[in-house]
């Protein structure tokens, strides 16, 4: 196990003396990349929900493009296993240097979306280590992804089964198919006569009696808007989603001080959202949203160095866990995790809560390029994705205390 810094603002200033043993502040599990032929292990992470106790995080690696999965049981030992090797298997080379790895929230699997060709894209989704690949013929590069959780097809009342939905510039495509090679479901998204251009994609359901999902839409302006389900439903009479191009959204435009590039994200709980952006050029957005008014709340941040982030409950308090791997430790470019508390009234606190970062930094570890909030042992944890290592945190005062049976 490898020592792990916590620095918190409850218990002071961020120094390493101030911890005479850094045990009773954090229980921190670091599993190395295996034995495989990947040089860049743990590029993305993602929760993948399973039942019982411990917990199974899915994982990325690239230069040899891996699929693994870290199984951690009750007591916080790990094994990774479930390996699939993506470039024999479905030719699936180099990864984009920050892959979208998305989790569905209401079935245990996950969705690796990435480039596959000269005109398609891979969509590589599945449970317990058996993914299985749709091809998204059309797109050169995925700029957004989503669960969603989509109306039926041709008018069809039963909405369809959870499935991806992906995104190019101002065209989505979803990866539900009806008797394959049928038209792929595919819509470009218009609003005031001006394309959409998608940064960020999720889904969200304002009204408890929709049975499916509506869309949330970033644009690479910056501009908020939420499209009806049937941004899903697409191509199966030669015509792209006719009524969401000629009709004006459902909500928006909420003007969003930040121009986000492709890969950013989007949290959505109840009617509320978590926008994460970033920028080619290193810039960073961390801002809170109220859907049912399109409006900002609170400050958000503006820190550069923001990759990634995600959404944490710890006993009805909201936390977003934001990484920023490029971020200078103890004079080293090493990365670290900030922990921002979440009021639904005021938005994200001022300052974080808490800070992660390596006890012995080193250069270009990337500490924070990916991170997780993982269920296990009925709570949640944090999982902190590094350059070929993953922490997983199993304890984090004041956070939570110990999740481990038996301790």
């Amino acid at each position: 196990m490898r020592t792990v810094l916590v620095c918190t603002l409850l218990l002071g200033a961020c120094k390493w003396t101030d911890f005479d043993d850094i045990a009773d502040a954090a229980w921190v599990v670091s599993t190395e990349k295996p034995d495989n032929d990947s040089a860049n292990w743990a590029v993305a992470i993602q929760r993948v929900q399973r039942g019982g106790g411990g917990a199974t995080l899915a994982v990325v690696g690239a230069s040899e493009t891996l699929y693994s999965e870290i199984a951690y049981d009750g007591s916080g030992n790990d094994k990774v296993g479930a390996e699939q090797n993506l470039a024999q298997m479905f030719a699936i080379g180099n990864l984009d240097a920050q892959p979208l790895l998305v989790a569905d929230p209401t079935q245990d699997q996950v969705a690796l979306v990435t480039k596959s060709g000269a005109a398609s894209i891979a969509v590589l989704s599945g449970a317990a280590g058996q993914l299985v690949v749709h091809s998204v013929f059309g797109p050169e590069r995925p700029d957004a992804a989503t669960f969603m959780v989509a109306p039926g097809l041709d008018g069809n009342p039963t909405p369809l089964p959870s499935q991806t939905l992906v995104a190019q510039d101002d065209t989505v495509f979803g990866t539900f198919f009806v008797n394959p090679p049928n038209p792929q479901p595919k819509c470009h998204l218009v609003a005031n006569a001006t394309a959409v251009n998608v940064r960020a994609l999720a889904a969200v359901r304002l009204n408890d009696m929709n049975p499916n999902d509506d869309v949330v839409v970033w644009g690479a302006d910056g501009k908020l808007f939420i499209f009806a389900g049937g941004i899903f439903d697409g191509d199966h009479g030669g015509a792209a989603c006719p009524a969401e191009t000629s009709a004006a959204p459902l909500a928006g435009p909420l003007d969003v001080p930040f121009m986000p590039a492709g890969g950013s994200q989007v949290f959505v709980f109840d009617h509320f959202a978590v926008l994460v952006g970033h920028t080619d050029n290193g810039g960073g957005f961390l801002g809170f949203a109220d859907l049912a008014t399109m409006t900002l709340i609170g400050a958000p941040h503006t820190e550069s160095g923001l990759k990634t982030a995600a959404l944490m409950e710890l006993g009805g308090q909201k936390l977003v866990l934001a990484g920023y791997p490029s971020n200078v430790v103890d004079g080293t470019i090493a990365g670290e995790v900030l922990v921002f508390p979440l009021d639904t009234t005021t938005g994200l606190a001022a300052s974080p809560s808490a800070t992660l970062h390596d006890a012995q930094p080193e250069s270009n570890q990337s500490f924070g390029r990916g991170v997780a909030a993982l269920p296990y042992n009925g709570t949640q944890v944090v999982a902190v994705a590094a350059d070929n290592e993953v922490f997983t945190y199993f304890r984090l005062d004041p956070l939570y205390a110990d999740t481990r049976q038996g301790r």
